[in-house]
């Protein structure tokens, strides 16, 4: 009994600090340590951060003289474009005036071609009537020889 006595007051002596509060200055303790321990850890990012600023800063200034040559480059297209527009413009008409002179062309072929049909036609209704009218004359001619 004596050792299980003396095993209950070691075990509660090891457990005796365990059950001890921190107090205030151990607790502002705590708090500096971690405070010089995160300054020593910020500081590195700080200096990073002002750096990764400046490169930012740097960039877009180069993305802001990129974009001032981009202006230019669309002002020359606006220009080519239109420089294009009116070549279009002359294209469409010299086809439009090409059209014209076609159409004046086949109308100089064809409408003489028409009108000596036509006249041809004229001339072949006047032949056969012209035939008839000899037939018809051949045929009171014999009736006349035949009669006297």
């Amino acid at each position: 009994m004596k050792t299980i006595f003396t095993l209950l007051i070691l075990f509660f002596l090891i457990a005796l600090p365990a059950l001890g509060e921190l107090t205030d200055a151990d607790l502002n303790q705590i708090r500096l340590i971690v405070q010089e321990e995160i300054s020593k850890e910020i500081e590195p990012i700080k200096t990073d951060i002002v750096t990764l600023k400046t490169d930012v800063a740097w960039v877009r200034g180069k993305f802001e003289s990129i974009d001032q040559q981009f202006k230019g480059i669309d002002q020359r297209f606006e220009g080519i474009n239109d420089q294009f527009e009116s070549v279009n413009q002359r294209i469409t008409h010299a086809t439009n005036v090409s059209y014209g002179l076609i159409a004046l062309i086949v109308s100089a072929i064809a409408i003489p071609q028409i009108i000596m049909a036509w006249r041809s036609k004229k001339d072949r209704a006047l032949e056969k009537q012209i035939q008839t009218l000899a037939q018809e004359i051949e045929t009171l001619k014999q009736k006349q020889i035949i009669q006297p």
